[in-house]
């Protein structure tokens, strides 16, 4: 009776066992696996991510791959699925440096291949934490972005640039197809500085032009910087700018105007409503947007207005409401204040939304985007309090407030159901009545911005705090 117990458990475990080796499949003998590194040597620093891209490859099938680096703390085993077998497989695997490692450091990531049929290779790559992975820094000294060329001055294009690199630069180019520049400048002895100065000539007919400079450097695995200038070549200015900055400063940190657009224009003729927040206000007219040169309007020692970056500033006397005349053709200027007689709106902290019109209190806030808890929605831009302006308690005709811009903003100023709204259009135009103007995208650095919405003048200063 036991050997048949006996005989009885014996079969059962050996039924048990066959069963579960028919569960797991077996594969026949076959090749070993293949892998194919992108590069043998591959660059990365602390506290940045770099990629492991390799293709593998099984006559049979993959089994899986094993990605070591033991310093690093790094192992990562990857399984392929077997129905279907898998013959070729692309890895691209990405792992950050932890932060606290040294530029000097170097490692080998071991790359393990294993198939269905149990052959294993292994490949080492090396890894190295003295990258580069900064483009060439292209400086513009001129032309500035923007840029107004008068051809009834001159036609000379002076193109004035620094490049700054830390792994050397290999070549810089200038192109501009229209105007026939396709000039590559290769570089010797891998230069970290180059300045590259020389003067085109444009045609006399009027012109938007593009010049594109492109920089590479010469880092094991080469970095490019690359510029794109805007430039007008014009026989009359197409807009002029006030600007009541110091000279010197900086014209594109801020995201909204500054410096100030023309309100109107006649030929050359233009005008401009403004508002002098202090006595002695000092502003300059300018020919471009982005820079003080090479169109400065201000006052030589007699007085007068002239187009010369090293002029003086134009002084308003007293702190108020301005139209200001300039044509930069004749170097005739004007100035007249003015009492503002534009609807005020006031009391605006104290808005209340509300479904019945006559219990309603107006409300001025931001529908967006690109600017820290703002969307398209009237009710999001009530219920989001960060973003209600507030009535200046200086001047009634202006609304003040604080926004965090996230990058390239848009937006309208609203209250209830887009009443009041004021749409922020292109060059700082905040207007009532846009049109068929649709809202303008202003890129931006992200950060805290002072935001000012003039009512009187319809413009919008969103300004770097």
């Amino acid at each position: 009776m036991k050997k048949l117990s006996y005989l009885f458990l014996f079969t059962f475990f050996a039924l048990l066992f066959t069963g579960c080796q028919e569960d797991e499949p077996s594969f026949p003998s076959s090749e070993n696996p293949t892998v194919e590194v992108l590069t043998n040597e591959i660059y990365g620093a602390p506290n940045r991510k770099f990629e492991i891209k390799a293709t593998l490859n099984d006559d049979l099938g993959l089994k899986s791959v094993r990605i070591q680096i033991p310093e690093l703390s790094l192992d990562k085993i990857i399984n392929f699925a077997t129905e279907p077998l898998l013959t070729t497989y692309d890895l691209s695997y990405f792992f950050e440096v932890p932060a606290d490692r040294g530029i000097s450091e170097a490692f080998k990531i071991k790359l393990t291949i294993e198939d269905v049929s149990g052959n294993e290779i292994d490949q080492e790559i090396d890894l190295r934490l003295d990258g580069e992975f900064s483009a060439p820094a292209i400086s513009m000294i001129t032309p500035k972005e923007g840029a107004v060329v008068l051809l009834s001055s001159s036609t000379d294009l002076p193109v004035n640039f620094v490049v700054n690199d830390d792994s050397g630069i290999d070549y810089i180019e200038v192109k501009c197809e229209a105007l026939g520049i396709n000039e590559l400048i290769q570089l010797t002895g891998s230069p970290q500085s180059y300045t590259f100065n020389k003067t085109y000539t444009l045609p006399v007919t009027a012109a938007q032009y593009v010049l594109t400079i492109t920089a590479k450097d010469k880092f094991a695995i080469p970095n490019m910087g690359t510029m794109n200038i805007n430039i007008v070549a014009t026989n009359e200015y197409p807009a002029i700018y006030l600007c009541d900055q110091p000279k010197g400063t900086n014209l594109t940190t801020d995201a909204v105007g500054v410096p100030m657009y023309f309100h109107t224009k006649v030929g050359q003729d233009f005008e401009f409503k403004y508002y002098a927040d202090t006595d002695n206000k000092e502003i300059y007219f300018l020919g471009q947007e982005a820079d003080f040169a090479p169109h400065c309007f201000g006052l030589n020692a007699s007085g007068d207005l002239v187009d010369d970056v090293a002029s003086s500033a134009i002084v308003l006397p007293t702190k108020g409401y301005y139209k200001i005349k300039v044509n930069p053709s004749t170097l005739v200027y004007s100035v007249a204040k003015y009492t503002p007689t534009s609807y005020v709106w006031a009391n605006v902290a104290n808005g209340l939304w509300h479904d019945d019109e006559t219990q309603r209190r107006p409300f001025v806030s931001i529908a967006g985007g690109g600017i820290q808890g703002a969307n398209w929605d009237t009710w999001n831009a009530w219920v989001q309090t960060s973003l209600h302006l507030a009535n200046n308690p200086d001047n009634p005709y202006q609304l003040v407030g604080e926004y965090t811009l996230t990058g390239t903003m848009e937006g309208t100023f609203t209250g209830q159901w887009w009443s009041p709204s004021w749409r922020l259009i292109k060059n700082g135009i905040a207007t009532m009545s846009p049109g068929s103007n649709g809202n303008a995208k202003y890129p931006a650095a992200p950060g805290v911005y002072k935001v000012i919405l003039d009512t009187e003048l319809e413009r919008a200063f969103i300004t770097k705090k």
